[in-house]
């Protein structure tokens, strides 16, 4: 069973700036300097508060375009570190130790800042962080919007049962790592991301999923208005269940759940990061900002 952590939400500014540094402060010289909780802030409280949840084994770098564009619209933005991520050495075993519960707080106490930081919170997420944005979206009430994009219900494009069985089997199994490009290995893009992921990890974040999927099926989403963000070309996960998810939340609730889909992205899974997304960001970056700015009042 999936515990979930109690909100927090900042009461003003003040504290949630105090909290923002707390986050900060976590990030020692073990950290890549790019890969560190980011914070940008316009010195008062704005009227969107955006958090930008990363992928797995990426970090805060994979916003390191994005971000500032989001910021220039007038509104604070933070871009948290997950749990074991960011780490100086990209072969660090590091991430094989985290916990969907400990994910599950890292993206609470991000929101609870983000109340503290704007009138209304509007969260976007890509990958693991998809996931994270689709359970924000499942559980909490105070956030206006919820953009995720990219969300594994279903690993590569196999069927649901077929994935969790899967995930069952590498539950059981001693921990390995993935490449996730055989072929360049350490050289593999992102740069400041690991090149490699723990089967545990993975395992981690579809229990994230699993949890969102099942309460899909008999409760209506939380928070006030979703757009779930998929790119047809995606090769890392199944978009149809996706697509189950959406209609599941739509039998539920009449209103404030829409679909996006790219059409004419090439095959590539993240589609954020400057790395990957730099021939096609000025296809998907507006697109995404739109959504943010479209973020509805309360």
């Amino acid at each position: 069973m999936l515990s979930r952590p109690a909100s927090r939400p900042a009461a003003g500014y003040g504290e949630a700036l105090e909290r923002a540094r707390a986050l900060q402060a976590c990030d020692d010289a073990s950290i890549r300097p790019e890969a560190r909780t980011a914070l940008l802030d316009c010195g008062a409280r704005t009227p969107i508060a955006v958090v930008l949840l990363h992928g797995m084994t990426n970090n805060p770098a994979q916003f390191a375009r994005f971000a500032p564009l989001v910021a220039s619209h007038g509104y604070n933005v933070l871009v948290p570190r997950l749990p074991k991520h960011g780490d100086l050495d990209r072969m660090t075993s590091r991430l094989a130790a985290v916990t969907a519960e400990r994910l599950l707080a890292s993206t609470a106490e991000a929101v609870d800042i983000a109340c503290g930081l704007g009138e209304r919170v509007c969260v976007l997420g890509i990958s693991l962080g998809g996931i994270l944005t689709a359970h924000v979206a499942q559980y909490r009430a105070d956030v206006a919007r919820c953009v995720p994009v990219g969300v594994a219900f279903a690993m590569l494009h196999m069927p649901l049962e077929v994935s969790r069985l899967l995930a069952a089997l590498l539950g059981a199994l001693p921990n390995l790592f993935l490449w996730w490009d055989p072929r360049a290995r350490g050289a593999a893009l992102p740069p400041s991301a690991y090149p490699r992921f723990p089967t545990r990890a993975l395992v981690q974040s579809l229990r994230i999923a699993d949890d969102v999927y099942e309460r899909a099926q008999h409760a209506p989403p939380a928070a006030r208005s979703i757009v779930v963000v998929t790119n047809r070309s995606d090769p890392a996960v199944n978009n149809d269940v996706t697509a189950e998810v959406v209609r599941a939340w739509r039998r539920l609730r009449a209103d404030g759940i829409d679909a996006f889909e790219f059409t004419n992205l090439p095959r590539e899974h993240d589609i954020v990061d400057p790395s990957t997304a730099e021939a096609f960001a000025d296809t998907v970056y507006p697109r995404l900002l739109g959504f943010i700015d479209a973020t509805p009042s309360v």
